[in-house]
This record gives structure tokens, C-alpha cells and sequence, in this order.
């Protein structure tokens, strides 16, 4: 095996992920809370009968729910939704405070490592409840595996400039999105986090921002390419792509963890397990229709990973779990195990 190199984490860059993590998790939590309990506001209405109505009005839909004349209950019912509101709005700003101070912290321990495009995009991603829903696969899965094993990969192993994020048919959408967004269009949901990225012509799956950063929706992984109609009400602009290697991707264990990027903010990311990736990308590197340079990447990236996996993360023993992976082919995890595993 390619003999790879890791940058091991100090017990103190550990503590700070640690700490980083789970601040950036209360925050999520509160956020979610407040959008779902305070996405109304509560207004006085004037009656054609002389008197006033308390209404509930959603600021998403306009549409009123009331609750009653103006009396003594309504008027405590408005009084302690005010009060909640400006305690939970305090709550998020401090805990805002706090996590600008974190963003100092990750930069300074040397644990921001994360491209800012790949952190801004889950941050909304996160805010939308939509973690198990758009997942992000290729070569910036990496940053997920090393931060779960506290290390740094040699950064020529993660260099790319495209972002591959895999919609999953089989996920319906978050209880939050729903109550807090219309359906949308792609470029619509990425302008929330940046308004330069424009749809590529010719590749509609494409997105692309002033910085030459790409947001592939679906990753092609060959020519034989075909669209078909979108079968979850999540992006109205967006065509399925059904192509060779997808239902792997779709049918994988997902693995979640927190990410920082080199700004220091941090964002929950969901990829594939990383057994499955090294299996995946073993695979990947053997198809005729594969470029070369390509093909020598996947094959070292199956390398890295299952190293990764063997010195870092003792809870995954390989041969056993390889035993009980239903979804894939016996000739792939054999020829993974022979190719990979046994080498290694």
C-alpha cells in the first residue's frame, strides 16, 4: 500500500473539536426551535363587528389562524408569546457570540481545515433539516472520515474544486423545510448562500459560483447518462439522473460528522460509510469509461480510506462487515478484499 501520511491531532486540537461540536450542536437545536415555534407572528385585527381579533399570521404562507376576541386571555397569550420569543432570540444571539469566539478557537488549535463553500452549503443544509436528504459524495466525503479519526490528510489527496452533492429518492423532506420553505428551484435554494452561482447550460445538474466552485446535485460517474422526472417535491427545476453505480450510493449506511471549515465555522456533513466509499471508489477505478488520471485517484483514494479505517477507527472491522453488506455485488467486495484489504 501507498504509504500515506496523517497529521495526528493534539489531546488539546481534540478538546477543541469536541467543545466546537457540541456548541455548534446547541445552536442547530435552538435555531430549530425557534424557527418551528416563532415562524408566526401574532397580530391585532380589527372586526367589521367593532371589536379585535388575536391572529396567528404565518410570515412563510400570510395565511391567519385566530384565536379569539381581545379579552384577558388573549392579551397573557400574546404577552408570554412575546416574552418566549425575545428570551429564545436572546438565547441565539449569545449563543452567536459564543460562536464567533469557537471560529477564533478552530483557527488558532489548527483545525480548520473544511473549504468555506463546502460549510457554507451544509450550514443551510443543517438549518434546513435536509442532512439525510442531500449528502454529499467524491472526494469531499475525506473531510468527514478524518475528522471523525481526529487527523489530517495530506491535502494533495483532497484538492477539487466540485462539490458532489447526491439527492436521495428514498428521503422525504424534513418537517422544518416544510414549514419554512415553499418548493424552490435549485438556484433559488443556492443563492441563500451565494447569489453568484448561476445553472451551467449544458449540464443542468451544474452549478456554478464566481469563484469557479462546482455544486454537481447528482454526480455523473459515466456517459451512459439519462434523466427522468424528479420524484421528490424538493428543487422543481431538478431532473433525477439514473446512471451506472447510483443505487449503491443511494442504498449506503450514512456516516455524519461535524466539519470545520478554514474560517473556523462549523456545519453537520452526511456521506456515505467509509467502507462502502473504499469499496465504491476500488470499483469505480476499474470502469473502461473512467478517465486515467481519474481511475489513479479512485484507487488511491480506496487505499487511504481502508487505511484510515484499519489504524483509526477500531470500531469497523472490515471482514466482518464485509460478510453482511447485502447491497453490493460478492465479485466487488471480493475483489475490494483481494485488491485492498489483504494488500494493505
Amino acid at each position: 500500500m501507498i504509504n500515506f501520511n496523517f497529521y495526528t491531532y493534539s489531546d488539546e486540537q481534540i478538546k477543541q473539536r469536541h467543545n466546537s461540536k457540541m456548541l455548534y450542536q446547541t445552536y442547530l437545536q435552538a435555531l430549530h426551535d425557534y424557527n418551528l415555534q416563532y415562524r408566526y407572528k401574532m397580530v391585532w385585527q380589527k372586526h367589521k363587528g367593532g371589536y379585535e381579533l388575536l391572529a396567528k399570521h404565518h410570515l412563510r404562507t400570510n395565511k391567519r389562524e385566530y384565536l379569539g376576541r381581545r379579552d384577558e386571555r388573549t392579551e397573557k397569550i400574546l404577552s408570554d408569546f412575546v416574552l418566549s420569543k425575545a428570551r429564545a432570540k436572546e438565547m441565539l444571539a449569545n449563543l452567536k457570540e459564543k460562536l464567533k469566539k469557537d471560529e477564533k478557537l478552530n483557527k488558532l488549535e489548527g483545525i480548520a481545515r473544511t473549504p468555506n463553500e463546502i460549510v457554507k452549503l451544509f450550514r443551510k443544509i443543517n438549518e434546513l433539516g435536509l442532512d439525510d436528504k442531500l449528502i454529499i459524495i467524491g472526494t469531499n466525503s475525506l473531510y468527514a472520515y478524518e475528522a471523525r479519526a481526529g487527523i489530517a490528510i495530506d491535502e494533495a489527496y483532497l484538492a477539487t474544486d466540485d462539490i458532489d452533492i447526491l439527492n436521495r429518492k428514498e428521503k422525504g423532506l424534513s418537517f422544518i423545510f416544510k414549514k419554512l420553505m415553499s418548493p424552490t428551484k435549485a438556484i433559488d435554494f443556492l443563492h441563500l448562500i451565494d447569489k453568484s452561482f448561476y445553472q451551467d447550460s449544458k449540464k443542468p445538474y451544474r452549478f456554478i459560483n464566481k469563484d469557479a466552485v462546482w455544486i454537481e446535485l447528482i454526480n455523473p460517474l459515466s456517459n451512459d447518462i439519462t434523466f427522468s422526472e424528479h420524484k421528490e417535491n424538493l428543487f422543481t427545476d431538478l431532473l433525477y439522473l439514473d446512471m451506472k453505480g447510483m443505487q449503491w450510493l443511494e442504498n449506503s449506511r450514512l456516516f455524519k460528522e461535524t466539519i470545520i471549515a478554514t474560517n473556523g465555522q462549523s456545519a453537520n456533513i452526511a456521506t456515505i460509510h467509509p467502507l462502502e466509499y473504499a469499496i465504491y471508489k476500488n470499483w469505480l477505478s476499474k470502469q473502461k469509461d473512467r478517465d486515467f488520471q481519474k481511475q489513479q485517484r479512485d484507487k488511491h483514494q480506496s487505499k487511504l480510506v481502508t487505511k484510515i479505517i484499519i489504524e483509526y477507527m477500531p470500531n469497523i472491522e472490515i471482514n466482518e462487515e464485509l460478510k453482511v453488506l447485502k447491497h453490493l455485488k460478492k465479485e466487488i467486495i471480493d475483489a475490494y478484499r483481494e485488491e485492498i484489504v489483504n494488500l494493505s
